[in-house]
């Protein structure tokens, strides 16, 4: 995804942009209104993503649930001097699992 990013950002997108397309993301309908259900009844609601912390952040603030969540474990991004989105892989741990999980999102993210 960093080099996507880099290559969008050379085509002359900007930030702004890429937060609108974000906003047309589809999200199933009741999901919504579930999440805010189950926030109200004081469930301690987390997101394992293999997607990164602008994306999910992006999508959650223009869904209106970004508070209901206690935990966001995803790839780091951050946009550089440049103006340019850049995502790092989530490995900051050492991955001893005994799954065939995927690193970022193995089950042993705290």
């Amino acid at each position: 995804m960093d080099t996507m990013m880099k290559e969008i950002h050379a085509r002359g997108k900007i930030m702004q942009g890429i937060k609108e397309v974000l906003k047309w993301v589809p999200v199933i309908p009741r999901v919504v209104p579930a999440i805010k259900e189950a926030y109200a009844l004081g469930y301690d609601l987390r997101i394992v993503s293999d997607a990164n912390l602008f994306f999910v952040e992006t999508i959650l603030k223009h869904s209106g649930i970004n508070d209901c969540f206690s935990k966001i474990n995803t790839n780091p991004s951050y946009v550089d001097d440049e103006g340019k989105l850049r995502i790092s892989p989530y490995y900051d741990f050492d991955h001893k699992c005994n799954n065939s999980c995927v690193l970022q999102t193995c089950a042993r993210v705290s």
